[in-house]
């Protein structure tokens, strides 16, 4: 009885001391809004840019190099497209470097649903492109993570990229049709659909470049985020 007395007249602290109590819970770490909000952003700037761009600066290009208007479109194209290489760099000056581990994990999510949106629309429009993108997009997309054997993930989603995809297909096709080309002539094939692609965008409003430069672009450089998420 004295002893229930006793206690009950300690402090908290004392209280909490003599009946053992087990160790506070560690406090909840919040995922920041911007761990998210930034490299979405960016994607999308750069696929307006891919967008955008070539088209505009067609003039600028011809008066500072020896290149056709025609050429410059699709070297521009090129160049905006190389640069998303370098986005994580950029991108984690904006992200908080308090942000959690599973921050990616989030990302890679919401990268999976938004690939999933696109694979499914471009099947209803065109069963034979929309398969054959989500036979080379989805199992890079599927094995991205910043852990593991980075240099090897890097590569695959590099070889299934929207440009990588459409070269190998030049080169396919052509081996589909006993007609096979050198490294150099694909390359050129390669070019002239590029700029047919654009051309006729502008030309006949065909959607096949805004859906590449607007829509799996944007989502393969979120991809390419995680790859290399800090």
């Amino acid at each position: 009885m004295h002893l229930h007395e006793a206690e009950a007249g300690l402090g908290p602290k004392e209280a909490g001391a003599v009946s053992g109590s087990s160790p506070p819970l560690p406090p909840t770490q919040g995922m920041g809004l911007a761990s998210l909000v930034a490299p979405l952003l960016i994607s999308q700037a750069m696929g307006l840019a891919l967008y955008v761009l070539p088209v505009l600066g067609q003039h600028v290009a011809t008066q500072h190099f020896p290149v056709a208007e025609a050429e410059a479109v699709v070297l521009t194209l090129l160049a905006i497209y190389a640069a998303g290489l370098a986005l994580p760099h950029n991108t984690h000056r904006v992200v908080s470097t308090q942000a959690p581990d599973r921050g990616w994990m989030a990302l890679k999510l919401v990268a999976l649903i938004y690939l999933a949106l696109q694979l499914a629309c471009i099947t209803l429009t065109n069963f034979s492109l929309g398969f054959l993108l989500a036979a080379t997009m989805v199992p890079a997309a599927a094995l991205t993570e910043p852990c593991g054997p980075r240099p090897l993930y890097a590569a695959l989603l590099v070889l299934t990229s929207p440009a990588a995809t459409l070269l190998g297909s030049v080169f396919l096709w052509r081996e589909l049709q006993e007609a096979p080309l050198s490294l150099a002539e694909g390359w050129q094939l390669f070019l002239a659909a590029l700029a047919q692609g654009v051309l006729e965008h502008h030309t006949y409003g065909a959607l096949l470049f805004p859906l590449l430069a607007l829509g799996l672009y944007p989502c393969w450089l979120l991809f390419w985020n995680v790859l290399f998420w800090k």
